[in-house]
């Protein structure tokens, strides 16, 4: 428990320079699912999405689906090409479709003080709708799980950073764009399923406005296949 206490700390200590500077600060609620699995010898599926909602002003939830297919590549490592689809309908603003093509790498780094530790490197290529340029960007996530009772819950904690390599006319700036922290709990409710609820803190970076800080429920449904 001690190092479980010390994480979480750490966690959000991670999020507390980002609260000094974020000017503008919202609520939001993520409802999610993700389901993956082999498909065929080494050959893997995924598939994950989720409707999010905001306290900004959105006339209908923020929309993601992501589809990709993945090969284990040694007992470790998956390595993973897809694409994503997200659709946006802010108020007072047109609606947003944005389609991303992603390359990913999933890395199991093994036990760190009792529980695991996994690493995933994501690449994203941006476009969106009637606007013009790609945005090339760098997701860049580490998830430690530990269990905590004799049912397998497991205590979880995630930090994922995002990183912009260009600017784009339809919004992305180059550098640092936003830093995802979460804590909570993976709960087991079958067999090969289970689910994440929690809370994450969402620092943002915006160029033409104040930096703004986002306070989300998450609940994920994970499928195992």
């Amino acid at each position: 428990m001690k190092t479980i206490a010390c994480l979480v700390s750490l966690t959000l200590l991670a999020a507390f320079p980002s609260a000094a500077s974020a000017q503008e600060q919202d609520g939001e609620a993520w409802a999610s699912f993700w389901a993956y699995g082999p498909v065929s010898g080494k050959v893997l599926g995924w598939v994950d999405g989720s409707l999010r909602m905001s306290d900004r002003g959105t006339d209908s939830p923020t929309v993601l689906i992501r589809p990709l297919v993945g090969v284990q590549a040694t007992k470790t490592l998956s390595l993973w090409g897809g694409y994503t689809f997200t659709a946006s309908n802010p108020t007072g603003r047109a609606a947003t479709h944005e389609h991303r093509a992603v390359q990913q790498a999933m890395w199991n780094l093994g036990k760190v003080a009792g529980g695991t530790l996994v690493s995933r490197t994501r690449l994203e290529q941006r476009w969106v709708e009637g606007r013009a340029g790609t945005g090339h960007r760098l997701r860049q996530m580490l998830r430690y799980t530990t269990p905590i009772d004799r049912q397998n819950t497991q205590f979880v904690l995630s930090s994922e950073s995002f990183v912009a390599f260009n600017s784009t006319p339809f919004g992305q700036a180059a550098g640092f764009d936003q830093v995802r922290n979460f804590v909570g709990l993976n709960v087991p409710l079958a067999p090969k399923l289970t689910a994440d609820i929690g809370y994450m803190n969402r620092y943002v970076r915006r160029r033409d406005a104040e930096d703004r800080m986002d306070h989300i429920v998450p609940v994920t449904l994970v499928a195992r296949f």
